[in-house]
C-alpha cells in the first residue's frame, strides 16, 4: 500500500486545536461528495484520507468509461444540494458557452460524458479546498480488509496487515469491494481481444443488466468486436430510459404498518392512483414512490427490512436505475441485430475469461464483511449511521450506493449528496465538531 500525491499536505492548524483524522473509503463520486460536504460543513481542522483499492479520485472519468454519457441527466448531478442546477450551469459556462447546442436543448436534460462530470466534481472539490487552509487531504491506494469498530475509535486494517486509527470513518465504496468498475472494463477488453483471434470463438458473456453493462457492451461494438455477446441477467431485459420529471405527484399518508407486504401494497395503490390522476409516465411515478419509501421504512422491524433486501432490492433497483434515452435506443437496436441476446443468469467464475462481471448491485454483505458481522443484523438511519442488532456503531457512517443496500432508494446521485451532508451533520453529536454554514 502507498500514499499517492496528496491534494494538500500542508494544511495549517491553529495552535491548541487538535486536528481530526477522518477516513473516506472510496474515491469515486460518493467519496468526493463526502469530502466536499466535510469541507463545507465541518468547522474544525481535519485530515482526511481518501482510500481506494484501485482508483485515484476522479478516475471514474478516465479512459473509455469517461466517454460514456452519465446515467442521470445534468439536473440530478449537482454536488451543491442548495443549487440543484449547479452542474447544468457549469456545463452552460464551460462546455456549451457560445455553441449552437445551447440553443437546441436545455443543459438540465443533457447526459454529458462522464469525463465532464468528473471535471465538474473535481473543480468544485478544488474550489472548496481553496477556502479551507486548515484541511489536509491525502489520497491512499490500499485495500481495506477490515474496519475494527470495537475500540475507542475505528481502525482500518489493510490487506497487507498495516492499520491506521481514525476519529470517524465514512464508507462510500459504491457497489462493494468485489465489483470494481475498472476491473470490468479491463476484463471485457482483454476477453474481446482474445476471442477476436479465435477461429470459432464462444460467445462473450456479460453478467448484469445495469448501466455499466450497457456502456461496456456498446463500447465493445463501437471498438469493432463482432462476436456474439450474451447478457446473463436475472431480469432478462434492459434497464429503462429516463423520462422527464413530473413535479407535484401527490401521495397519501403512508401506513404506520410494520409489515413489508402492507407497505408495498400502499406503494402499489398510490402508484396506480397517481398514474391515473396525473396521466404521467410510470418512471416518474416510481421515482416519487421511492422517495416515500424512506418514511415507510422507519416503521418496519429488522426482519421485514431483511425480507426487502433479500427479495425486492434487485427488482426495485431495476425499475429505479435508468439509462440515457440515446443509450437505451442504441441497446435496443443492438438486441434487434441478433448478435446480442439474453441468457439465463450465471455467476462469473474467475477461471472463465469469457464471462465478465458487470454487476453493480450494492452489497450489504460486502459492508458486513468489512465489519465482520452478520448483514441481517445491520441497519442504517437517515444520517448514514450504522446499527448492529439495534445498537449504534459509533464513528462510522455509510454514504452512496452501498447505503442503499441497507434501505430503499431513491437511487440517485442527488440522494447520495444529501446522504453525505446528513452524515456529516449527524456525526456531530459523536464528537466530530460543530458545523459551519460556509
Amino acid at each position: 500500500m502507498f500514499f499517492d500525491r496528496g491534494a494538500r499536505e500542508d494544511g495549517s492548524w491553529p495552535a491548541g486545536v487538535p486536528a481530526l483524522k477522518i477516513a473516506i473509503i472510496g474515491a469515486g463520486p460518493s467519496g468526493l461528495a463526502t469530502a466536499i460536504a466535510l469541507m463545507k460543513r465541518l468547522h474544525r481542522p481535519f485530515e482526511a484520507w481518501l482510500v481506494d483499492a484501485e482508483d485515484a479520485p476522479g478516475a471514474f472519468g478516465n479512459g473509455a468509461a469517461g466517454l460514456v454519457p452519465t446515467t442521470e441527466p445534468a439536473r440530478d448531478l449537482s454536488v451543491v444540494p442548495e443549487r440543484p442546477d449547479d452542474f447544468a450551469e457549469w456545463l452552460k459556462t464551460n462546455w456549451l458557452a457560445g455553441g449552437t447546442v445551447a440553443t437546441l436543448c436545455r443543459p438540465q436534460d443533457l447526459h454529458a460524458p462522464r469525463a465532464l462530470f468528473r471535471d465538474y466534481v473535481m473543480a468544485r472539490f478544488g474550489e472548496v479546498m481553496a477556502l479551507r487552509k486548515d484541511v489536509r487531504i491525502r489520497t491512499f491506494r490500499g485495500h481495506v480488509r477490515h474496519v475494527d469498530a470495537g475500540g475507542a475509535t475505528p481502525r482500518l486494517i489493510f490487506r497487507d496487515g498495516e492499520c491506521a486509527d481514525f476519529d470517524h470513518v465514512f464508507v462510500a465504496t459504491g457497489f462493494g469491494t468485489a465489483q470494481r468498475e475498472a476491473a470490468s472494463w479491463q476484463a471485457a477488453h482483454r476477453a474481446a481481444e482474445h476471442l477476436s483471434g479465435l477461429e470459432n470463438p464462444p460467445p462473450l458473456t456479460l453478467v448484469g443488466n445495469g448501466p455499466r453493462l450497457a456502456a461496456i457492451l456498446l463500447h465493445l461494438r463501437a471498438d469493432g468486436f463482432a462476436g456474439d455477446i450474451h447478457i446473463a441477467a436475472a431480469s432478462g431485459r434492459l434497464p429503462q430510459p429516463h423520462a422527464r420529471p413530473q413535479p407535484g405527484l401527490a401521495f397519501g399518508e403512508p401506513p404506520a404498518s410494520r409489515s413489508l407486504q402492507e407497505a408495498f401494497r400502499y406503494v402499489r395503490r398510490e402508484c396506480r392512483s397517481a398514474e391515473a390522476r396525473e396521466g404521467g409516465q410510470w418512471q416518474a411515478v416510481v421515482d416519487a414512490a421511492s422517495a416515500r419509501l424512506a418514511i415507510v421504512w422507519r416503521n418496519l422491524p429488522q426482519v421485514e427490512r431483511n425480507r426487502y433486501r433479500r427479495h425486492l432490492l434487485r427488482l426495485h433497483r431495476h425499475f429505479s436505475i435508468r439509462l440515457a434515452p440515446d443509450v437505451h435506443r442504441r441497446l435496443a437496436a443492438e438486441i434487434e441485430t441478433g448478435r446480442t441476446r439474453f441468457v439465463a443468469p450465471r455467476a462469473p467464475k474467475s477461471a472463465d475469461e469469457t464471462v465478465i462481471d458487470c454487476r453493480e448491485v450494492p452489497s450489504a454483505r460486502a459492508l458486513a464483511g468489512l465489519l465482520s458481522c452478520d448483514a441481517a443484523a445491520l441497519s442504517i438511519d437517515d444520517g448514514g449511521h450504522l446499527a448492529h442488532h439495534g445498537a449504534s456503531i459509533p464513528a462510522i457512517s455509510v454514504v452512496g450506493a452501498i447505503a442503499s443496500s441497507l434501505r430503499p432508494g431513491p437511487f440517485t446521485f442527488a440522494e447520495t449528496v444529501r446522504q453525505a451532508y446528513r452524515a456529516v451533520l449527524s456525526a456531530t453529536p459523536h464528537g466530530l465538531a460543530r458545523t459551519s454554514e460556509r
